[in-house]
């Protein structure tokens, strides 16, 4: 009766092993087949609808809210021209070195200075004269707030926070 039952076992086993290779093999197929298998295999089914809102439409729609995006603009500075905004977006860096989104050619500022995290985190890299927001030293992150201060520099930006 044991061997029975450890015979059953291992043919259940076996079976088990030869399933999940199939399922293996079907899945590669698939995707080997790319597109095209996946096209068949939608045939008789209904597509679904998306919900998703282009970014275009997104961004008119919070326009005609009347909500904008956070940036900082320029105070007063030696290199920039005062009231040139800078959106943050996804994030925006700054310093003397020619891979970053705002280039500020001044002795003071660090090749990569700060970096602005979005919605509007600062966060130092290690700069040399410091980052300063509302005339205090940043050390590491600090959060901005709408009509903060931003200074790098001899630059001074005004933080425009989310509406």
């Amino acid at each position: 009766m044991v061997q029975q039952l450890l015979l059953l076992g291992q043919l259940v086993f076996v079976l088990l092993i030869y399933l999940f290779v199939w399922r293996v093999v079907r899945g590669a197929r698939g995707d080997l087949l790319g597109a095209a298998g996946a096209r068949r295999s939608m045939r008789d089914q209904d597509a679904q609808e998306s919900t998703i809102i282009p970014a275009a439409d997104a961004l008119a729609a919070r326009r005609a809210a009347g909500l904008t995006d956070p940036r900082l603009v320029v105070q007063s500075s030696d290199v920039l021209r005062p009231g040139v905004p800078f959106t943050i977006g996804g994030g925006l860096s700054m310093g003397r070195a020619d891979g970053n989104d705002v280039l500020l050619d001044d002795q003071v500022v660090s090749s990569r200075h700060l970096r602005i995290v979005p919605p509007g985190t600062v966060v130092d890299e290690g700069s040399t004269n410091g980052t300063f927001v509302n005339g205090t030293r940043v050390t590491g992150r600090a959060t901005l707030r709408s009509g903060d201060q931003l200074q790098v520099g001899s630059t001074i930006f005004r933080y425009e926070g989310p509406r």
